[in-house]
């Protein structure tokens, strides 16, 4: 299913948009405030830093991750310069490249010119760090019954 068939409507009250892509931003920095809290790892990656990520598609949404001396925000990208920018051909392939966490996949997408990027590329290695954290870790006992609930939808589905 097309992501992007969806309607898109703003919600007022959390400042984001139905847009795939501005939903997986929000959660994206949801999960990077409570590892700002909890993380060391993470903690000492946003310590003492201030810098601005625009990660935007051509669709039209567009968003300021803001690292600002251990604070994350997220806001809307209306015209402040940003250190470094992601742009995406769209919201779909963008929330697709993104969740796969894979560096190669924004590889692919710069060659093929679906991926624009520019700025800071530095910061793009603190994206990449930043992004193996953001994965929470399962316990075993969850992993395996995870493990099995693939298999089952494996069997069923053929995929």
């Amino acid at each position: 299913m097309k992501l992007s068939i969806l309607p898109v409507i703003k919600l007022p009250v959390v400042d984001v948009t139905t847009d795939p892509l501005d939903l997986l931003l929000a959660g994206l920095t949801l999960r990077m405030k409570q590892l700002a809290r909890t993380s060391p790892k993470f903690i000492e990656l946003i310590y003492d830093r201030k810098f601005r990520i625009e990660i935007a598609a051509e669709n039209g949404v567009a968003r300021h991750l803001v690292i600002d001396h251990g604070q994350v925000s997220n806001e809307p990208a209306k015209g402040q310069a940003a250190d470094f920018s992601i742009h995406f051909v769209d919201s779909d392939y963008a929330v697709k490249t993104i969740l796969k966490g894979n560096p190669s996949a924004f590889m692919s997408g710069m060659q093929s010119g679906d991926i624009k990027m520019e700025g800071d590329f530095t910061l793009l290695v603190w994206f990449n760090k930043a992004a193996k954290l953001i994965v929470p870790k399962l316990p075993k006992p969850l992993t395996q019954k995870y493990q099995q609930v693939r298999q089952l939808i494996k069997q069923k589905t053929g995929k």
